[in-house]
């Protein structure tokens, strides 16, 4: 349920930016971009790459500077081999089954943006937020959602269709300093591997900070630019 809502959340945002939203650049006012690409989680992260979707509003106080907000959501899993399998005993034999939890991880934040002004404009954004993981509370045998701070950079080029319409393509970097992977685990306790313990992964190979790479394609429209 806390998924389906997460999921919905972004697709509303993403609605109501199409239907308020009608051009590009325009100096003090506003821009905004409805997106969908690829995350790559980091190896050590325990969590597997996945689909994003995401909106930005930005406020441009020139044609070369902006400031505003944006949000995005990853719909991905755990990455079941980095974490104990779920030991399933059946009198004198054990089973052992790998194990991927569905996670959706809702980011958020502010940026600024800097860009070189014409119809061809390559920008950097540079932005801070948080992001809340939602695990499947059934899977998880409770809701142990979490959260943390992260921040965010990117780089990409927006392009003017006519004056009322364009597109951007992104590469950004999301970077999470205090990542909790072990709070991802996707067998609950009682189910976990204890009886032949060198079966499990080493759990040096996941990582408190880890960084996150998409690429995502976008629409840019700008509110009352007719």
């Amino acid at each position: 349920m806390i998924r389906c809502r997460a999921t919905l959340l972004t697709m509303v945002l993403l609605a109501v930016g199409a239907l308020s939203a009608e051009a590009q650049v325009s100096p003090n006012g506003f821009q905004v971009t409805a997106h969908g690409g690829w995350e790559v989680f980091a190896g050590g992260s325990g969590v597997e790459s996945g689909f994003t979707l995401g909106a930005d509003a930005t406020y441009y106080f020139s044609t070369s500077l902006g400031f505003g907000l944006w949000t995005d959501l990853a719909i991905t899993e755990t990455a079941g081999d980095m974490f104990p399998p779920a030991a399933l005993s059946y009198n004198d034999s054990t089973i052992f089954r790998t194990v991927n939890q569905a996670v959706d991880i809702w980011q958020y934040g502010v940026h600024g943006k800097l860009q070189l002004a014409g119809r061809t404009a390559p920008f950097l954004l540079v932005g801070a937020g948080g992001y809340t993981v939602f695990l499947d509370p059934q899977q998880a045998g409770s809701n142990s959602n979490y959260g943390g701070f992260v921040a965010r950079i990117g780089v990409g080029v927006d392009f003017a269709v006519s004056d009322v319409m364009g597109f951007r393509i992104m590469v950004a970097d999301s970077y999470y300093p205090s990542w909790e992977p072990e709070r991802l685990l996707p067998v609950r306790e009682e189910y976990r591997n204890t009886r032949f313990p060198e079966l499990n992964p080493d759990p040096g190979e996941l990582s408190d900070s880890v960084h996150n790479f998409k690429l995502v394609v976008g629409v840019n429209m700008v509110p009352g630019g007719l």
